[in-house]
């Protein structure tokens, strides 16, 4: 036989003469090193090649930062241990992570007490470990055996895999096929890998074999293992000289494909019993450190000389550290002990694992090698919890917990171990094991503080989990935490008034067991009422809830330290949707998106899930108040993608749907979307989200003409007003009134717009005050009104709303018999809602066009040279002889843009002068 080393490089040419494997290869590593990301799953059966092609990958990539892993399923249950192996060489650099990825990814490691890590929690903060590793230079992350890993280390790299985009990294996976525990992987880019074509697989058996090898024998084998490399090899070294001469008969079947770890278990028991049981140890212990399994096998009586038969049949190699010669070996000899076997094992790797950075490891080998409740063994478990809590494995943390719980003898210490590992696994993303854990809790065995804490879990869990009425109830649920932790515990007990008044901002009128002023009063009234940001909000909150136009300073400056102030993570994340709120109320639009930005980038980097899936779609609320749908779609689609990462039930996506986004888009289906969305709310107990379907229906039924019925449900929205939270429906319901010649009820409302915008004194407020103002007015002011309302709107980012002005201008102008005058601001309207996005708007727009004697075609997308809304509006004025300064002041914008866009109108449309305009437009 010729050497190993021979063979692995006979074995690499081969491969490397695949063109399709090269050069796809080949391209994934030119992509990374030129600053792009690629990701490549490489599948194929047991043997075709898969390890030896990432080997060569890895050794062409040497200029890279190379990271490799291998599953093993020996631990496959103990949860992100793969990605602790892959990462092991930067666990330093987790520090430069935010304190909460920090926290998850460590706990993700078993290095910190804590229930099991949210795999998504933990996928942002190996997202960001990646990226700031690819800063000092590209990375290549090799993994092998894919469907051997455990599960939340693969659900974290499939994550990573699905959103790096332009950071430099590289990510190539192997999966055997027949394996269904990588659905997590589908959609990722597949490359197959197939057996030898016949000439190369001959010439592969040909370098392995050093004696006499028989054509006839050569081509039994290459056809029984159908080109399969490590068949291949694996076949020629166990067949005897005679019969690779041809002298004597083949084995029959040939231990190939699936059979192949059959076929190393049967050679595993030829060996003798001291050589198995070191080779179990060797299985059991996923790091191959050679000294633990020494050690262990010590223990079990075992010498190291006992590793000699194993390694001269070439099954394992001695180095630095144990490698199996195939993973297959390994699974072979873990899965084929029985349980008992496998128990020892643990039980001697954990009197061997000794250092104090593998304590976790070592409390997950006692932990798999106990059969009964044992202090002892869940004190050790629960420093292990304790461990991954610090450093962010939360996944771990939970498993360690609940088990440290059912080996504790003691009934208070286990409820509290209990607890912990109920708020561990819903800070992973599992609320339903939290709730389960929360249940078998008897809260009359914690003190105050547990309580408190119980009760909080219970509403964070309720909320996840999406049950009937849940929001409803978690007002009253945290005003009870909140008299639990008051007497002790006062900076928990300002949190729970916190989560009190959040849900409140979400439950609204379907409160139960409380209501908005018996929570203001409680803020009003608690004890060490102090100066800190966490105070401020409080107070602006109680009493905004007493009068809006009282509580502006003080939400103003609540608001402005969110947006602006020195505040760490934790804080913001605590207090920005209160702030968020507040900033709606005196429509505080810049100070609300500063907020919200804010907010978002600390989550995605922090990893703090729910609250960048909240934060994102107040965001996407954001802009789609503003007018500027397009940004609202991209929002929105990233947090359908956060909600696919969490448990949902259907209500739950329902209300994540915006149905005023729905309202403005303004498809036939319409009415529908907004009607599940409506339901679904209703029964999670979201009255803020019933609130949004309303405005979605104002917003449809303005644009469909349907004045009546917005009036009517914009004025029930108002009579309902929670604290303020609807002052910005004011408008619609003083136009939705106007055109439904109820003067009286928009009256009424604008008295109150009044006092609500100037309040506010925001540009945006007071541009829509000046356009309700407009539609009320003597014909005399009427105009003056309107150009003052477009005049500042156009200072604002409300897009719509300034879009909805020209429309109110022009449809205003065209009553007044001036129709020429009426086309510029309708064109202009016309172009800014088919530019938003807004379909039945426009319509409406291009039937007032008509009514003044101008055609209006729809946009055609397929038409040649087809001018976007803002194109074509500059292009219509020009052709009317406007100026470009002229332009630039009719559309509120610089002559720059004008001269910009006018230059692409020329380029689209064939011409050289104003002039020719006229002719092709």
């Amino acid at each position: 036989m010729r050497s190993a080393t021979h063979v692995s490089r006979s074995l690499l040419a081969v491969l490397l003469g695949r063109a399709t494997e090269r050069a796809a290869l080949e391209t994934l590593l030119d992509r990374v090193r030129a600053g792009m990301s690629q990701v490549i799953v490489l599948r194929g059966e047991a043997g075709i090649g898969k390890t030896a092609l990432l080997d060569a990958v890895a050794e062409a990539g040497t200029d890279l930062q190379v990271l490799r892993v291998a599953g093993v399923e020996a631990e496959a249950e103990f949860p992100f241990a793969a990605l602790h192996r892959l990462l092991v060489a930067y666990v330093n650099d987790l520090d430069g992570l935010p304190a909460t990825q920090r926290q998850a990814l460590s706990v993700a490691f078993g290095l910190t007490d804590g229930l099991a890590a949210d795999r998504f929690l933990v996928s942002l903060a190996v997202l960001s470990l990646l990226a700031r590793t690819a800063v000092r230079g590209p990375v290549l992350c090799c993994v092998d055996d894919t469907q051997w890993l455990d599960r939340e280390s693969l659900n974290v790299l499939a994550f990573v895999a699905r959103r790096v985009h332009a950071e430099g990294i590289g990510l190539v996976f192997t999966v055997r096929t027949g394996t269904d525990d990588v659905a997590v992987l589908e959609g990722l880019p597949v490359l197959m890998v197939e057996g030898l074509p016949q000439p190369d697989a001959l010439e592969l058996l040909r370098s392995v074999v050093s004696g006499v090898l028989d054509p006839k024998v050569a081509g039994q084998i290459v056809t029984a293992t159908r080109g399969n490399p490590l068949a291949i090899t694996d076949l020629s070294a166990s067949l005897t000289g005679n019969q690779l001469a041809g002298a004597l008969l083949l084995p029959e079947p040939l231990p190939v494909g699936n059979r192949l770890e059959a076929h190393y278990l049967q050679q595993v028991r030829r060996f003798a019993s001291a050589t198995q049981r070191w080779l179990l140890v060797a299985a059991a212990e996923p790091q191959g450190d050679i000294g633990y399994v020494t050690a262990a096998a010590a223990d079990l009586g075992v010498r190291p000389e006992a590793a000699d038969e194993a390694e001269r049949a070439k099954l394992v190699t001695l180095a630095a550290e144990i490698r199996f010669r195939h993973p297959l070996v390994r699974s072979a000899v873990y899965g084929g002990a029985t349980s008992s076997e496998r128990r020892r094992a643990h039980q001697a790797l954990a009197v061997a694992t000794t250092r104090t950075a593998d304590a976790d490891r070592r409390a997950w080998h006692r932990a798999s090698a106990a059969l009964q409740p044992d202090e002892e063994v869940a004190a050790d478990l629960v420093l292990a919890a304790g461990r991954a809590a610090n450093r962010g494995g939360y996944a771990a943390r939970a498993t360690f917990l609940t088990r440290a719980a059912e080996l504790t003898p003691d009934e208070r210490a286990r409820a509290g171990r209990l607890l912990a590992a109920a708020d561990a696994a819903f800070t992973s993303g599992a609320p339903t094991q939290a709730q389960m854990l929360l249940d078998a809790i008897d809260p009359d065995l914690l003190d105050a503080t547990g309580q408190g804490n119980r009760l909080m879990l219970r509403a964070r869990t309720i909320v996840a989990l999406g049950a009937e009425r849940g929001m409803a109830q978690v007002p009253a649920t945290c005003l009870a935490a909140y008299e639990a932790f008051r007497g002790d515990r006062p900076e928990l007990a300002r949190t729970a008034l916190l989560g009190a008044i959040d849900g409140s901002l979400a439950s609204e009128y379907l409160i139960e067991g409380t209501d908005l002023r018996r929570i203001a009063e409680t803020v009003t009234r608690r004890p060490g009422r102090g100066e800190t940001l966490t105070d401020l909000v409080l107070d602006a909150f109680a009493m905004s809830v007493v009068s809006v136009p009282d509580a502006v300073p003080l939400i103003r400056r609540a608001t402005t330290w969110l947006a602006t102030g020195e505040v760490s993570d934790t804080v913001l994340l605590t207090h920005y949707l209160t702030g968020v709120t507040l900033c709606t109320r005196i429509w505080a639009d810049r100070t609300r998106e500063a907020i919200l930005h804010r907010t978002a980038a600390v989550a995605r980097r922090t990893g703090a899930l729910q609250v960048l899936e909240i934060a994102l779609f107040a965001l996407a609320t954001h802009e789609t108040t503003l007018g500027r749908l397009e940004a609202a779609d991209e929002l929105l689609l990233e947090v359908h993608q956060l909600r696919s990462a969490v448990a949902s039930t259907p209500y739950m996506w329902e209300v994540f749907r915006s149905p005023e986004q729905v309202g403005w888009r303004a498809l036939d289906d319409a009415p529908e979307h907004i009607g599940r969305a409506r339901q679904a709310a209703t029964w999670l107990g979201m009255g803020a989200s019933v609130c949004l379907t309303d405005l979605g229906s104002i917003i449809l039924d303005l644009a469909r003409g349907n004045y009546a019925a917005a009036a009517t449900t914009a004025a029930a929205l108002i009579e309902d007003d929670y604290a303020g939270a609807y002052a910005r429906v004011l408008p619609d319901l003083i136009e939705a009134a106007v055109y439904a010649e109820d003067r009286d009820r928009a009256g009424q409302a604008l008295e109150l717009l009044i006092e609500r915008a100037t309040t506010s004194g925001s540009p945006w407020a007071l541009g829509l005050l000046d356009r309700s103002r407009a539609l009320l007015a003597p014909d005399s002011a009427a105009e003056d009104l309107f150009r003052s309302a477009i005049a500042t709107l156009g200072d604002t980012a409300a897009v719509g709303d300034l879009a909805r002005a020209y429309l109110l201008y022009g449809e205003w102008l065209r009553r007044q018999r001036r129709r020429r005058d009426a086309r510029d601001p309708l064109r202009t309207a016309l172009a800014m809602f088919e530019e938003l996005g807004a379909p039945a708007f426009a319509e409406r727009t291009r039937q007032e066009l008509l009514a003044t004697g101008e055609t209006a075609r729809k946009r055609n997308p397929e038409t040649a040279g087809d001018l976007t809304p803002q194109e074509a509006a500059i292009a219509a004025l020009a052709r009317d002889g406007l100026t470009n300064p002229e332009i630039a002041e009719r559309l509120f914008i610089s002559t720059s843009t004008v001269d910009y866009h006018l230059r692409k109108v020329f380029r689209k449309l064939g011409v050289e002068s104003r002039r020719q305009l006229g002719r092709v437009l």
